[in-house]
């Protein structure tokens, strides 16, 4: 009787990958995950071969939509181990469900070249969205793939096994909130991973100085440090501009205006934080403008709502 054995491979790597660690940002994870198949017969192992499949999860920033998409190969086919097969079946832990059919049983390419790799694709999404108001958030989603493999020369059912992403690190949230003052709209993130804005210097130096100088002074944000987090409320924000820009003339000189960091939609600004690590200046006022306009983007393409943690960088 002929019999099959499979494991992941956790020490195998390809390339700068390491087999079942996810990588990514705040929208986009990938991983490579290996495995050795075997066939025996008795003790004889009669065929073998290195099953690869590469993963993507995408998160779809301005849709309530997850997207798995994974590429699957077959390599150092020997023996039995031919014309091996692959299933997959999507699923999800949390609020939250995988609505593409499975993958039925498919047979492999062997040593594919780049565009020859089996190709799948998975859709989700959050659950619990409908008919709700505007500030509706579901988070702790783990989209799963339930796989498995065999061979016609395996003589009993597939063995199975399961990609995942690990839980708490790669949680996935959907959101129907505002973000950077548009309509409300769904999106989904990796809510654990913090974004990072970056203001290139060149562009826009008035606005860079006063970041540079803000962090130099012990304001939070810069890369490494604590992060800053998001604030939201339109008075509370005000109230932090109010206070960062106290000490300058109102009415500004012409062409000018008053910039601060930590910017005032955070909760590290002048009257929400401490006021003593605040710092501002006067500046062009289309670089003001430009600054918040950039940041605003940031807000809405990264989802960073309120309370979300982002970090700030200026690159020369």
């Amino acid at each position: 009787m002929n019999t099959e054995s499979w494991k992941l491979s956790p020490l195998a790597t390809r390339g700068a990958y390491t087999a079942g660690v996810w990588g990514g940002d705040r929208l986009t994870a990938c991983s490579y995950w290996g495995w050795t198949y075997t066939i025996r017969q008795g003790s004889t192992e009669i065929g073998s071969a290195d099953v690869v499949i590469w993963n993507m999860l995408r998160n779809h920033n301005a849709q309530n939509k997850i997207i798995w998409q994974s590429w699957a190969g077959a390599f150092d086919v020997t023996g039995a181990a031919e014309f091996i097969r692959l299933a997959m079946a999507p699923g999800c832990d949390g609020p939250c469900t995988m609505y593409t059919a499975p993958l039925p049983p498919t047979e492999l390419p062997e040593d594919p070249s780049p565009d020859e790799w089996l190709a799948i694709q998975f859709e989700g999404n959050a659950t619990g969205f409908t008919g709700v108001p505007a500030g509706t958030v579901q988070d702790g989603i783990s989209p799963f793939i339930d796989i498995a493999m065999a061979t016609p020369a395996a003589a009993h059912d597939p063995e199975e096994d399961q990609m995942w992403l690990d839980p708490g690190e790669w949680d996935i949230r959907c959101d129907y909130l505002a973000a950077g003052g548009d309509a409300p709209h769904y999106g989904c993130v990796f809510q654990n991973f913090w974004p990072e804005h970056v203001v290139v210097w060149a562009e826009l130096p008035g606005h860079a100085e006063v970041i540079t100088a803000g962090q130099s002074g012990g304001a939070p944000g810069a890369p490494g440090d604590a992060p800053l987090t998001r604030l939201m409320d339109e008075t509370l924000k005000k109230k932090n501009g109010t206070e960062a820009c106290k000490m300058w003339p109102s009415p500004r000189p012409p062409g000018e205006e008053c910039d601060e960091y930590p910017f005032r939609s955070t909760w590290q600004g002048a009257h929400t934080g401490d006021p003593d690590l605040t710092f501002s200046d006067l500046i062009p006022e289309t670089e003001n403008q430009d600054g918040g306009e950039q940041l605003a983007w940031f807000y809405r393409y990264h989802r960073v709502i309120e309370k979300d943690p982002f970090l700030v960088d200026v690159e020369a």
